[in-house]
Formats: C-alpha cells, sequence, structure tokens
C-alpha cells in the first residue's frame, strides 16, 4: 500500500470483570471519539472486554456477562455505526476453552478475521488456550497483523506476519506495571520493544493498553502508543490516564532482509534449546571499549597501556570493535598475555567458547534481524559482542530480553553494556575518554523466566513460526 491512513490508539482504564458493563460503555465512547476524530483505525486494548484479570475460567463463565459472541456483534454494530476498522481484544469462549483474542473489523460492521494469542503471560496460564496459527487479516485498508501483548516478547511472532504480507502491526495489550516503586513505571515493551519490533520488521505498529488497577496485584503501565515503520514514536500516551492517540501511518510492504542460512534453520528447528549451565559461569569483570580508546594502544606517564590497566583492575573480557583481521589477532594475543579475552572481531557469526562460557559475535549490520541473535542463544550463549557501527539502543536492549543474554556492543566512538531484563548497565557517549568496566553475573543469563509462570523457551512455538514461514519441512527434520 502507499497511501496514508489515519490510526488511533484507545488507552482505556483497567477494570475489574465486575465492572464489564462500564467497559462496554468505555469501548463504544472510544470508536466513537476515533471515528470523529477522522481515524480509518482504532486499536483498543486487550481482554477490553470483560476483563484482563479473570481470576478462574468457572469464575468468567459464572460471571453475568455478555457471550464473547454477543460482545463481537456489539462491536460490529459500533464499527459500522462509526464507519471504521476496529482491533479489539476479548475474551473468546468458543465452548471448549477461552482464548485471549483480539478481532479485525472493517468499517462496514463485517469480521475479517481473529488472532488468539500465542505467547501466554503469567496467570493466562490458567485460564486461556494458546493460540496456535498467525496469519495476517485482510481488511479495505490493508493487511493487518495482529499481536497481544506478550506476542511481541517472541521476535518470531510479528516477523511471522510481516513475512505474510502484513502491512500494519495491531498490538492490543495489557502491559503491567513491573517497577519496583509505587510511584514508578516500567514495561520493557512499552519502554523500547515495541520500537524495536518496527524497525526490524519495517511496518507501523499500533499499542493500545490500560491504566491504573483491576486489583491490588495488577496494575499497568499505560505508555500505548504508535510507532512508524522506522522505529520512530510518533505519539505517546502517559502512564496513569485515558487518552486516544492519533496519528497518520503509511502501511509498508516490510524490506527483505539477509539473514545467514544456518541462522534460519536453528529457528524453525524443533532442537530443545539449550540453556546455560549456571555451574559453569559466574562473576566476571568485562569492559566495553570504543575502537578509538584501543587501536593504537597508548602508554601513559607510567607507561601503561590501557590493556595493562585493565588487567590492574582484574578485567577478564574486552569487548571492542576491529575491523581489520591482524589487528584484531595481535591483540588477542596481546590481551591473553596478560590474563585478558580480546573479543572484537567476527571471525566466524557461530558460537564460541571461552573460559568464561559461550558466546556469540556479531557484526552490527545483522542486529536489524532477531536471527543471528536468536540462533546464538538457542544454543546456549551467555553473551553476545556486537562489533561495527552503532546499533540503535532499542534493537540492543530488545535482542537482550528477548533471549535473556547480556549483550556488549562497542563502535569506533561508544560503547553499551546491557543485562539480560533489557536493562542498561552502562553507555558512554562518543565523547567519552574512558571505557565501560563493570562486574557481571553470567549465571543471569541461564534464567529464562521474564516473569513468574513465564520462560522465554517454553513460550516459543516454532512449528507455527515454520508454518507462517512455509518452512515446516525444517521444524519437522
Amino acid at each position: 500500500m502507499s497511501k496514508t491512513i489515519r490510526a488511533a490508539a484507545a488507552q482505556l482504564p483497567g477494570l475489574p470483570m465486575a465492572s464489564a458493563k462500564d467497559s462496554l460503555g468505555l469501548i463504544e465512547e472510544a470508536i466513537a471519539e476515533a471515528s470523529r476524530a477522522s481515524a480509518n483505525l482504532v486499536v483498543l486494548p486487550e481482554c477490553a472486554y470483560p476483563a484482563y484479570h479473570l481470576g478462574s475460567v468457572e469464575a468468567y463463565r459464572s460471571a453475568n456477562l455478555l457471550s464473547s459472541e454477543g460482545f463481537v456483534s456489539q462491536l460490529c454494530g459500533w464499527a459500522k455505526k462509526c464507519a471504521i476498522t476496529v482491533v479489539c481484544g476479548f475474551v473468546e469462549d468458543d465452548g471448549n476453552n477461552i482464548h485471549n483474542s483480539a478481532i479485525v473489523i472493517d468499517s462496514t460492521g463485517r469480521e475479517c478475521g481473529r488472532h488468539r494469542k500465542c505467547f501466554l503471560w503469567g496467570e493466562d496460564n490458567g485460564c486461556f488456550v494458546r493460540g496456535e496459527h498467525l496469519k495476517p487479516i485482510e481488511t479495505p485498508i490493508g493487511k493487518i497483523g495482529v499481536i497481544i501483548c506478550a506476542d511481541a516478547r517472541a521476535p518470531e511472532t510479528a516477523t511471522s506476519l510481516t513475512k505474510q504480507g502484513a502491512e500494519i502491526i495491531a498490538v492490543p495489550t495489557c502491559w503491567v506495571n513491573v517497577a519496583s516503586r509505587p510511584e514508578d513505571y516500567a514495561n520493557a515493551q512499552a519502554e523500547f520493544m515495541i520500537e524495536a519490533r518496527a524497525l526490524e520488521c519495517g511496518v507501523p505498529f499500533i499499542a493500545a493498553n490500560k491504566f491504573g488497577s483491576e486489583n491490588e496485584d495488577l496494575s499497568y503501565c499505560g505508555w500505548s502508543q504508535i510507532v512508524d515503520a522506522k522505529g520512530n514514536v510518533l505519539s505517546k500516551a502517559a502512564p496513569d490516564k485515558a487518552d486516544i492517540l492519533i496519528s497518520e501511518i503509511r502501511p509498508k510492504t516490510p524490506p527483505k532482509q539477509n539473514v545467514p542460512d544456518w541462522a534460519v534453520r536453528r529457528i524453525f528447528s524443533a532442537c530443545s534449546p539449550e540453556i546455560p549451565n549456571q555451574e559453569d559461569l559466574g562473576l566476571i569483570k568485562i569492559a566495553v571499549v570504543p575502537s578509538k580508546l584501543v587501536s593504537p594502544l597508548k602508554e601513559d606517564e607510567h607507561g601503561d597501556d590501557l590493556f595493562q590497566r585493565l588487567a590492574k583492575r582484574s578485567v577478564k573480557i574486552v569487548s571492542t570493535s576491529l575491523h581489520q583481521t591482524d589487528v584484531a589477532e595481535d591483540l588477542d594475543m596481546y590481551g591473553r598475555s596478560l590474563g585478558i579475552d580480546v573479543i572484537g572481531y567476527p571471525f566466524v557469526e557461530r558460537l564460541m567458547l571461552e573460559s568464561f562460557g559461550a558466546f556469540g559475535c556479531i557484526e552490527s549490520a545483522h542486529m536489524n534481524s532477531f536471527v543471528p541473535a536468536r540462533t546464538m542463544a538457542l544454543d546456549g550463549a551467555a553473551i553476545i559482542f556486537v562489533v561495527g557501527d552503532a546499533v540503535p539502543m532499542s534493537l540492543l536492549r530488545t535482542r537482550a530480553a528477548e533471549n535473556r543474554v547480556f549483550i556488549a556492543a562497542a563502535n569506533t566512538d561508544s560503547a553499551a553494556l546491557i543485562g539480560p531484563a533489557g536493562n542498561v548497565i552502562a553507555q558512554t557517549s562518543r565523547e567519552t575518554t574512558e571505557p565501560i568496566v563493570a562486574e557481571i553475573d553470567l549465571r543471569e543469563s541461564a534464567d529464562k523466566y521474564v516473569f513468574p509462570n513465564t520462560h522465554v523457551w517454553e513460550q516459543r512455538q516454532p512449528r507455527i513460526y515454520a508454518e507462517a514461514f512455509d518452512m515446516l519441512h525444517i521444524y519437522h527434520d
């Protein structure tokens, strides 16, 4: 598509299931308000009706609620009345199972398709049965891919949809506030993941979240957002109030990415992931160094060069960025003479082993695709080194968080060290004259839980990714 459409993201309050009638009114009004703002498309939150927190399947089925199909009928009527395409999350009861679903309805009130959440988060696992297919949904305004909340945690999900032609990704979500202090807000998806997904997929993303609390234990971070195909945030809501975001977006045909064949095959393989062995890992001091500080090595007034100074600080790994094989080999030999492993040149973009554990080394040009880093993590890497040009921070943080690994990235002028939660441990700027030096615990990379009852590898579904990419023959091998 080449035309521009006017998109809306409706941020609504999180209300308990007992207030489902109020939620119904808020949904109707949000659709009408988006229509009055001349939007062509409005995205509403995950489980907008009746609520996200159900307690149990029995509690949901015994409550005085519209049936899931009764709600869909209401939604179709509102979409038709307001002449707007609607994407809305809801609880779908098919008579056998409960699904965390989202529906797409066009401006004539016609149902175009549904998506069932594939990556279940926390208490999702106690109520919902996860989806088994990923297909973009055809609408008069373009092909819409739908992912629900934690679906965005697995990079294969959105990429599977764009591979099949999705031009827009809609994200009905209930991003939980995971901040440690009551007055703060934090959520990896809202802070950096959606920007990274838009950048790596090359299509716009529209994410609609809730704010406030559904109960004492469950609160949301707001921050609904509309992001363009280059990862630029066009509009973003506050964390604590209702809003209807409006931005113009251009549906895009995603660009083809050049990804090594060996990496693609691992993503669709049925082989179990390798999890780093905690007994083989531990605390280690690392330096992440812009290459301008490394080559050539300069002695200080005491006759010590940078590597000697780092060795005196008990640094065991130096991560930098080197462009010449001979320089990399010389520095590696020199570093080893001082008891330091120097990582700065991707001799082979595959898993490698050192005394500190398994690691990968990736050229920055390959970070736009999730596949190389994912492959190394699936094969047991505890840390991934990124060399070459600067990489957007949203991508670095996302590669760390989606795989639960450390990322050390260096280029000519700057460096960054990222933890397995996507947290920025340290970063430098162009003006820096000192490297990053930090002690990290590589055992953290062996913990693949991002939330209670939410294990990143157990939630992967390589079969449905292979199906979406027409690669089932690899999955079955």
